[in-house]
């Protein structure tokens, strides 16, 4: 097995990625030397990040220690995992607690009912996720221009998207989904369905979401845009998963009628009065 320290990285590559834009910036006085020598930040004690796992043994624990770098508090939904997913998410210092299995919107929404924290970010439990970029997600909400943040693995990159049919199926997928949520709301996103995001928890609770699967990214976007709210996108990188493996099956139609029946409902929202806004 690998080195667990290793199933997380950029890439071997990232070395030389890092170096070289850093010099760029001292070049072009973007930067100072001593901001790359200085410690970094304190975790932010008004974040949360929520991590739902099923079965990701191997990477929750390592997912956990990385987001404790950037936020004060973590919670792993365990959604009814045969192995020691939850042990060791408790082990690395997250806030554990079970839902039984219901799927990734019923965890979600689970979570935020336990969290204390005006902002919630929620990071997949497979190694895809870089926790490095979450202060980079969250910053617009705590700058007050706006209230839910997306990843973008279009402006970002991403290496789950490209080389195969199921890869294929998933782009043109959320092409088409995220193009139709624009149409709908005259918005100019490009990644609707990205599922590293931030959202201030006081939203993602008045916004009445229902979805119980990974349909909760498309809900929690139109819901969002439907009551007026401000959505913005940051670019960040998708790796590949680091072990596991996806709970979507594409070749399930009950996917394909569930993405299909919620956005249809998305693009039919009736525009509301702003929810509450801090």
């Amino acid at each position: 097995m690998d080195d667990p320290s290793d199933i997380i990285r950029f890439g071997d590559g990232e070395r030389m990625f890092v170096i070289r834009r850093a010099r760029r910036m001292l070049r072009q006085g973007k930067a100072g030397a001593d901001q790359f020598l200085s410690s970094e930040e304190k975790p932010d004690q008004g974040v949360t990040a929520i991590v739902p796992a099923r079965n990701e043994e191997l990477t929750v624990g390592i997912v956990v220690r990385e987001c404790l770098n950037y936020v004060g508090h973590v919670i792993v939904v365990e959604g009814g995992s045969t192995d020691r997913t939850a042990a060791i998410a408790a082990e690395a210092g997250a806030t554990v607690i079970r839902d039984q299995g219901l799927g990734k919107g019923a965890a979600l929404r689970l979570a935020v009912s336990h969290a204390t924290t005006p902002i919630c970010v929620f990071v997949d439990a497979d190694g895809s996720h870089d926790p490095i970029d979450i202060p980079l997600l969250v910053a617009p909400i705590k700058a007050g221009t706006a209230d839910h943040v997306t990843g973008s693995r279009l402006l970002g990159g991403s290496d789950e998207l490209h080389g195969g049919g199921d890869e294929f199926l998933r782009l043109a997928g959320s092409a088409f989904i995220t193009y139709m949520v624009n149409w709908r709301y005259g918005t100019r996103l490009s990644d609707s369905q990205n599922g590293f995001r931030a959202i201030r928890t006081d939203v993602f609770r008045q916004l009445n979401l229902r979805s119980r699967h990974t349909t909760i990214e498309m809900e929690m976007i139109t819901a969002t845009l439907a009551a007026g709210l401000v959505i913005s996108e940051v670019p960040t990188h998708e790796r590949r998963r680091a072990a596991g493996y996806s709970k979507i099956s594409l070749s399930n139609p009950g996917i394909w009628w569930a993405y299909g029946w919620h956005l249809l409902t998305g693009l039919c929202r009736r525009r509301t009065a702003p929810v509450t806004r801090r």
